[in-house]
């Protein structure tokens, strides 16, 4: 339309009233019809809770109208007040009132405003506050409550009349002691619906008075809506354009109190760039428990020196099979007790120091021989093997992570460092709980620190159940006899000769390191790689849970993102790692073969797009994957658009419209072409590219 069609009809100046700006609140009635016009007249109360912004009304019933039940209206009087009582709720013999009760509308009320119009200048109001007020029946509560009551009394005086007089007999008492509240338990009551309720109900509510709306009162009231000559400010008129701007639209501030929990499994790396290195590192592995060294950096900002990141990883988590593992210490401050059993937290680091100790010379552990040893509830017990391990039938309680050799062999000095923290700390716990000299590695079998090769002469996992069951019913013995204490027990390093399976090496998400994962022996010679031992079978085949879930997991992102190449899937991947509980599918290893294959089962086609000689991209980035079926009217556009790419790295608009219209064999609506370019390609002057083809 040209401006001359719309002439500008007149000229309005705005201003901004703060009379009634902490004070104006809007009244929504969404049970009522919109017909019917509310009658501020029959309002005979009003009440107002400011903290939480409650009302309640309380509005006159015509009980002279011809659609009012009389019987009906006797029979909740007589319930509610029964008969003869001084404090009743309706003032007559029937039920001649209704409550309605406000609540809080979740939309912001700063979208609202109330507008007066006066001498051709527009008056603005903005409003404080929105409620929606809905009937209230409370009063049948009171009913409930009273014949209850009635009950008791009958009940009681029933018992006394039956009953001689007799002295009281002493009875045992129980005394319970509540669990010292930590702050997690604090804030998940404090954000609970019933504390909420309870903050609600302590407030007191303030008693109103109704004016009019044709009285002096309400005409007072209404001349706030105004601006008065006081209230006009022109000094932002002087300002720079710039920082005027900035003042009509300042930046959106959200209240942290209406942000929804995340949950605890979850942080959010938005958040996390704000902080400085160690809160990040900090709050990585806080959140993950454990994690390697390069998902570590993939995580953290880009650009961070790795020097510093292991200098300050070392401060929050140790070393374990090259892995870094958050400190128990940080998990249980001192001075805290257990989430599940009340136990102090320098048992429950005692414990969890000692099975991440035990995990340092072996690949798989029984959780029944360590909770002999370290004595600690079964609670206690299982919430740290979930964070450290995953059980396998048969074998034991697996390290959750790959043994990641390819760190131990480019730091040498830091995981010398750290065994040499690990020596320390088993003389330690070795003092305090009182290990037994068959509890140590013997020399020679196991390596003096985790970085050394380990014999190629392995033990299976079911060698170490039963070995662990043979330890334990000779320290029953030693202990019911004295005489057996000096007998021979069963050495840990039991030799079971098992042959290495080759099961393909583990994906890689970003720095390149080649992750050596755990074939169900107790450690893999160098140089061997293969799947964690759920995610194969005996052919060396990803596991069917893991395919599905994989398969599943590139489907979601394939539907939300539509173009996919092999390099962003491995960091949704790794997001989503970051996310998942210990134990999960996910975190037990995904291979390049596997992933790509799950793609193509998701229903993906592979672009095989003709890169310009001088283009960047790495390997990974120019494997492109497109969804081109979804199931929807679009599905022939978006496949003649991909298969295009397959011929040329960018197209012009006319080619494409074009190619379309020859496809399905008429003219196509340039509504829907540009529905799916905007969906699976990204544009740069006059040429479309495929999505994530630009890589600079």
């Amino acid at each position: 339309m040209a401006e001359d069609d719309d002439p500008v009809v007149d000229e309005v100046d705005v201003f901004l009233a703060k009379g009634l700006a902490e004070n104006l609140y809007l009244f929504q009635y969404p049970l009522r019809p919109s017909g019917v016009i509310h009658d501020p007249s029959k309002v005979q109360a009003a009440r107002f809770k400011p903290q939480h912004q409650k009302v309640e009304l309380e509005v006159g019933i015509d009980t002279q109208s011809r659609q009012y039940a009389w019987s009906k209206g006797e029979q909740i009087a007589l319930n509610v007040d029964g008969k003869g009582q001084e404090a009743s709720h309706f003032g007559s013999d029937v039920m001649d009132k209704q409550v309605l009760t406000s609540t809080t509308v979740p939309t912001p009320s700063s979208c609202y405003a109330v507008g007066m119009v006066r001498d051709g200048e527009l008056h603005l109001t903005p409003v404080h506050g929105t409620v929606q007020m809905r009937p209230s029946y409370n009063y049948l509560d009171k009913a409930d409550v009273r014949m209850k009551e009635a009950a008791a009394a009958m009940a009681a005086d029933a018992g006394e009349s039956s009953q001689d007089e007799e002295e009281d007999n002493p009875r045992a008492v129980t005394v319970r002691f509540a669990r010292p509240e930590t702050d997690e338990t604090k804030a998940r009551r404090m954000a609970s619906y019933q504390y909420i309720e309870q903050q609600v109900a302590e407030e007191q509510w303030i008693n109103c008075t109704l004016h009019g709306t044709k009285g002096p009162y309400a005409e007072k009231e209404r001349q706030l809506l105004y601006t008065r000559a006081t209230d006009f400010d022109a000094s932002h008129l002087t300002r720079p354009p710039k920082e005027y701007l900035s003042m009509l639209l300042p930046e959106a501030s959200e209240d942290s109190s209406e942000k929804p929990a995340m949950p605890s499994n979850v942080l959010s790396l938005s958040q996390l760039k704000n902080l400085s290195l160690g809160d990040q590192v900090k709050a990585l592995m806080t959140n993950a428990k454990m994690m390697s060294f390069s998902q570590l950096l993939a995580l953290l900002t880009s650009g961070v020196d790795p020097t510093a990141v292991l200098r300050t990883v070392q401060q929050v988590a140790m070393l374990v099979q090259g892995n870094w593992v958050v400190k128990s210490d940080i998990l249980y401050p001192k001075d805290t007790c257990s989430p599940h059993s009340g136990a102090p937290a320098e048992l429950v680091c005692r414990g969890r120091d000692y099975v991440m100790w035990r995990f340092t010379q072996f690949r798989f552990i029984v959780r029944k021989e360590a909770t002999s040893i370290i004595k600690l509830p079964h609670e206690d017990v299982k919430e740290i093997f979930e964070q450290l391990a995953v059980v396998r039938v048969n074998k034991g309680w697996e390290f959750l992570l790959p043994h990641d050799q390819d760190f131990m062999d480019r730091y040498p000095d830091v995981v010398q460092r750290q065994q040499m923290l690990w020596d320390a700390k088993y003389s330690q716990l070795s003092k305090l709980l009182k290990l037994a000299k068959g509890d140590t590695p013997k020399k020679g079998k196991e390596p003096s620190h985790p970085g050394q090769e380990r014999e190629s002469v392995v033990v299976s996992g079911q060698e170490r159940v039963k070995v662990a069951r043979q330890r334990a019913r000779s320290r029953s013995q030693q202990q019911n006899d004295p005489a057996a204490q000096n007998s021979a027990t069963l050495s840990d390093s039991a030799i079971v000769k098992t042959e290495p399976v080759d099961q393909g090496e583990p994906m890689d998400i970003s720095s390149g390191v080649d992750n050596h994962l755990g074939n169900g022996v107790l450690m893999l010679p160098k140089g061997a790689s293969a799947l964690a031992a759920n995610t194969s079978d005996n052919s060396g085949k990803p596991s069917d849970e893991l395919r599905t879930e994989v398969v599943r997991f590139c489907d979601e992102k394939l539907r939300s993102n539509m173009v996919l190449s092999m390099s962003e899937m491995k960091r949704l991947l790794l997001l989503r790692l970051s996310q998942c509980p210990p134990g999960d599918v996910l975190g037990t290893g995904v291979s390049d073969k596997l992933l790509e294959q799950s793609m193509f089962e998701a229903g993906a086609m592979q672009i095989q797009l003709p890169w310009p000689p001088n283009s960047d991209a790495t390997p990974d980035q120019q494997k492109v994957f497109a969804l081109a079926h979804v199931g929807d009217k679009y599905d022939k556009i978006r496949e003649t658009i991909l298969e295009m790419f397959n011929e040329s790295f960018k197209l012009r608009r006319n080619a494409i419209n074009s190619k379309v219209q020859e496809a399905i064999g008429q003219e196509a609506n340039k509504h829907d072409i540009e529905k799916v370019l905007r969906e699976v390609c990204m544009v740069k002057g006059t040429q479309w590219y495929l999505k994530g083809s630009l890589t600079s």
